[in-house]
């Protein structure tokens, strides 16, 4: 994981530093990152998503501004790892409007998981916002593929999350990318290309 730290002078930014470095244990692929104050103590810890679905974090033990991470280690529902099915793009947020920060953590297969936060770090059980579900840790991709579909809301794979009060009500609603593949123009039926769109899905 890179930072590129801003220099105040319009969008020049400074060459990459390395916040986090897990190649060297081979454990780990496609991370996706996002930070958020996750033990309260004011400076911003990494947030952490990966291929095999599980979320995870790493303290920042330095200060906003020199910040220096520990390696990773496993977001929990209870005492149990936190996980979705495949491919997780975590980000925080006090979607409940409890004041404790909870996860929406998105998928591969285009779902989206929300985890209430609870005030000893942890987190409830995930519910699918689409289906309303329970998430099971055990679900493959398949397996959670096939008990969306029937409450899919947005097409394609791997989404990718943000929030914001897009029409300014006083509630937060979730800004969506994806990937989706389509058939390439002029090829063969075989031949697909892929394209990414975004969604707005405002809160009722």
């Amino acid at each position: 994981m890179y930072w590129f730290r801003g220099q105040g002078k319009g969008r020049d930014l400074a060459a990459r530093e390395v916040l986090l470095d897990d190649t060297k244990s081979g454990k780990y692929s496609m991370a996706t990152t996002n930070c958020a104050d996750l033990d309260g103590d004011g400076d911003q810890d990494l947030l952490i998503g990966d291929t095999s679905g599980a979320v995870f974090w790493a303290r920042n033990e330095g200060t906003r501004t020199a910040p220096k991470f520990t390696q990773r280690e496993p977001l929990r529902v209870g005492a149990a790892p936190l996980k979705v099915s495949h491919k997780s793009d975590p980000i925080a947020a006090d979607w409940d409007g409890d004041g404790l920060l909870d996860l929406l953590v998105g998928d591969e297969g285009a779902d989206v998981s929300f985890f209430a936060g609870r005030k000893d770090g942890t987190f409830e059980q995930g519910v699918s916002l689409f289906s309303k579900l329970p998430v099971d840790p055990a679900d493959g991709y398949k397996s959670a593929l096939k008990k969306l579909e029937p409450h899919r809301v947005i097409p394609g794979f791997r989404l990718r999350l943000a929030t914001a009060d897009w029409n300014d009500d006083g509630k937060l609603d979730l800004v969506i990318g994806n990937c989706e593949s389509r058939p390439l123009p002029g090829g063969s039926e075989k031949e697909t290309e892929l394209l990414g769109h975004v969604y707005v899905l405002l809160r009722e």
